[in-house]
């Protein structure tokens, strides 16, 4: 009996020893962003275009705007000139 009880104690203490000298298992790898840069590269340059197209267009638009201001300023000034103001 006090042979049996030495052996599992030995035993029971390697047992101990074992797993007290293992190794930590490695802590898991984070998860590998998606290619974002990718993703917001595609969506960025989606949403770009038409505000490009709207600014290469306003320059010809404020062109025209002062065009047809400069003519609506001839065409008062010269019926002003031309019919005296009625009242």
């Amino acid at each position: 009996m006090l042979r049996s009880i030495r052996i599992l104690s030995l035993s029971l203490g390697a047992a101990v020893s074992l797993v007290a000298c293992s190794e930590a298992p490695p802590p898991p790898e984070a998860p590998k962003p998606p290619d974002a840069p990718t993703a917001d590269t595609q969506l960025r340059d989606t949403i770009q275009k038409p505000i490009d197209r709207a600014k290469s267009v306003e320059g010809i638009i404020m062109k025209s705007h002062d065009r047809q201001d400069k003519q609506l300023q001839s065409d008062e000034g010269a019926s002003s000139s031309a019919s005296p103001p009625s009242e």
